[in-house]
């Protein structure tokens, strides 16, 4: 009976954080927009060469675990963090954006920023699949309730946390404007919804 509220409950919440989660994307996109062309296209191409390598050539997997266990390892010593941390952190991505930040700081990037772009749009889309992949897969339950409620906690913290990040080191990106428009948007889409249901 415990379990059955609890899968309820899960159930519930995701469906609730659906319009933010809508919102966090498109303010996300939003932001991605404005940024220079050049930049907007060596991330492109860093999402779309992972997609293609993952399908056709390698998954990515042992990389990933890797990673993953770098994570479980720093956070080995705070017990309620360890299980959650390895699947919240891009632990590639968070790296690749604070040697591109430091290189920068030094002037030591040139002509390797399209490439830092690439690597950091690769390592976050590799990073959110196999997330999903792995949590749909430890969720046996009927209609996956625990997947999608951790896959939805996941992508608003990995979103918030890669958008922090990116504003001090991406120029163009805007934190603040990125959360005014997902505060907006989350605003107006509960707003429609509570309209028709009312």
């Amino acid at each position: 009976m415990k379990d059955a509220v609890l899968m309820v409950l899960k159930v519930a919440a995701t469906v609730l954080v659906l319009p933010v989660i809508v919102a966090m994307t498109a303010a996300f996109q939003e932001q991605v927009t404005t940024l220079d062309l050049a930049l907007k296209h060596a991330l492109g191409m860093g999402l779309v060469t992972y997609i293609i390598l993952k399908f056709f050539v390698y998954d990515f997997d042992h990389v990933y675990k890797f990673g993953q266990n770098i994570v479980t390892y720093c956070f080995q010593f705070l017990k309620p963090l360890v299980n959650v941390a390895p699947y919240v952190l891009p632990i590639y991505t968070i790296l690749a954006l604070i040697v591109f930040a430091i290189l920068n700081a030094c002037g030591r990037v040139g002509d390797f920023r399209p490439m830092f772009y690439s690597g950091i749009a690769f390592t976050f889309a590799m990073h959110m699949i196999l997330t999903a992949q792995d949590l749909y897969a430890k969720d046996s339950s009927p209609g996956k309730p625990n997947y999608f409620f951790g896959m939805s906690l996941v992508y608003i913290f990995d979103v918030f946390l890669i958008s922090l990040i990116m504003h001090f080191t991406l120029p163009g990106f805007s934190f603040v404007q990125f959360f005014q428009s997902l505060a907006a948007m989350s605003f107006q889409i509960y707003k429609a919804i509570f309209h028709q249901l009312f």
